[in-house]
């Protein structure tokens, strides 16, 4: 009757220990540092014992010592153990192992608390995650990694909230993409990024448009290869990871086009006169026609051209036009020769006073026009009176001059004149000294590019830049 007794006590002993057991690791699952396992040899108390596995994969264990487990499934340390045992230890002894605690899972990344958890039977992703506290703000929810060592290899898995990791996995979360809207929608903010996105579902996680919004102006600014760019955008467009989206508030606008110093749309308001919407951009250029101006209009679905002034009024979505004015251009011998604003009345007298005036150079009596007409370019004399057009060139010439030198009574330089003799330009030059040689007088003149020395008369010629030479006599 007592060894009855002592024989349901056994069994009931045993039950009891195999059912505080945790259940047996996965299949294939292989023992490994930080790992705390359990070895029972049935009816030997001494032999059953409790450790964690060392870092360099050791257990101690009596009798045997110190004994590598590393990477050894629980079957083979089972089977081990007891061909060991059962060589001169323990007859036919029955050795059973089991994972009392797996080594720890990680995370990291976009989790509120990352680190190191000790692993659990059938712990699924989402568990594990939750477990370090779930995710951040930033993090991308919609996948996330894991690096786990198989077979000797590192790999790094993409994996879903219901799959199953293993000790010493290392899920790791990354922060999600995002991207922006801004301006008149009722909730704007950061937005998780998804695929296939557009600009309109974009518009609707934030809210939708305010009653302020212009609804047709949509702009996108993207970073693509380094550079900013922003852009006006359809509803269909395709929204890309950082994408910002601005919808515009519903602002009525002008326009100023053309010869103005900042081109562009401006905010309208009743009463705007054209005088101060070109005030609003910038003023005119230098190049502006300054006389005419022109309103591109949108009247009953049609656009059309209306001459207007300054003291016209404008609507919203008007287009002003300044053109390039009318040129006309001033050269030679005046202070500031250039291109000038042609203006109706223009005289020659009045171009010159544009360009400063005449220099000290000018030969006053000479002005020349060019001037295209019937497609020909023509040249002539013109006096200070004459009308100027657009596109004419006015030309100043240099005053020309002739010399006289030797044996006059003022040698130096005299204003040239057309037909001008040698016995006028002595005269101008006081006369010859009574120690002149009259019939010998000569011209130094510049002909084919070479300096030549002419006899002459007193009643020829003589020709700008000429010099007159009046030698000594010798007796």
């Amino acid at each position: 009757m007592r060894s009855l007794l002592s024989l349901l006590l056994v069994l009931l002993c045993a039950c009891t220990a195999m059912a505080a057991e945790p259940a047996p690791p996965p299949d294939g699952y292989r023992i490994g540092p930080s790992d705390v396992i359990r070895i029972q040899v049935f009816g030997e108390d001494d032999l059953t014992v409790e450790g964690k596995v060392t870092g360099d994969g050791k257990i101690n264990y009596p009798l045997l010592g110190a004994l590598q487990v590393n990477g050894w499934t629980i079957e083979e340390l089972q089977q081990e153990l007891t061909a060991r045992l059962a060589s001169g230890y323990v007859r036919l002894p029955k050795v059973s192992v089991s994972i009392v605690r797996h080594r720890n899972f990680y995370v990291s990344g976009e989790v509120k608390t990352p680190g190191g958890y000790p692993y659990e039977e059938g712990l699924t992703a989402q568990k594990a995650l939750s477990i370090a506290g779930g995710f951040t703000e930033k993090a991308d929810k919609q996948g996330f990694k894991v690096t786990r060592l198989t077979h000797g290899r590192v790999e790094t898995l993409a994996i879903g909230p219901d799959d199953v990791i293993q000790p010493n996995d290392s899920i790791v979360v990354t922060e999600g993409q995002r991207f922006y809207v801004s301006g008149e929608v009722k909730t704007p903010g950061r937005y998780f990024y998804e695929k296939g996105l557009t600009v309109q579902k974009a518009i609707s996680m934030a809210g939708g448009v305010t009653e302020k919004a212009e609804k047709r102006e949509i702009k996108v600014t993207r970073v693509a290869r380094g550079l900013v760019e922003t852009f006006r955008a359809e509803p269909e467009l395709a929204v890309l990871p950082d994408d910002i989206i601005m919808i515009e508030p519903l602002i009525h606008k002008f326009y100023a086009s053309g010869e103005v110093k900042t081109p562009g749309g401006y905010p309208y308001k009743d009463g705007l006169t054209v005088h101060k919407a070109i005030a609003m951009a910038g003023g005119l250029t230098e190049k502006a026609e300054r006389d005419e101006f022109r309103v591109l209009r949108r009247t009953h679905g049609q656009e059309e051209t209306l001459p207007v002034k300054l003291e016209t009024l404008l609507l919203h979505d008007d287009i002003i036009v300044v053109a390039e004015g009318q040129r006309f251009y001033v050269s030679g011998e005046v202070k500031t020769p250039g291109r000038y604003l042609y203006e109706k009345g223009l005289t020659v007298h009045k171009a010159i006073s544009m360009a400063g005036g005449v220099t000290e150079k000018a030969e006053k009596g000479e002005i020349r026009m060019t001037r295209l007409a019937g497609g020909r370019t023509e040249t002539t004399a013109v006096d200070l009176n004459a009308p100027v057009l657009p596109d004419d060139f006015v030309i100043v010439e240099r005053l020309q001059k002739i010399y006289v030198d030797g044996e006059v009574k003022k040698p130096g330089d005299y204003p040239y004149e057309k037909g001008i003799t040698v016995h006028k330009v002595i005269t101008m030059a006081g006369g010859f000294t009574d120690k002149a040689s009259e019939s010998r007088t000569k011209v130094l003149r510049v002909i084919d590019g070479q300096e030549q020395s002419v006899r002459i008369k007193l009643e020829d010629i003589v020709l700008p830049e000429d010099i007159i030479v009046v030698p000594r006599r010798f007796f």
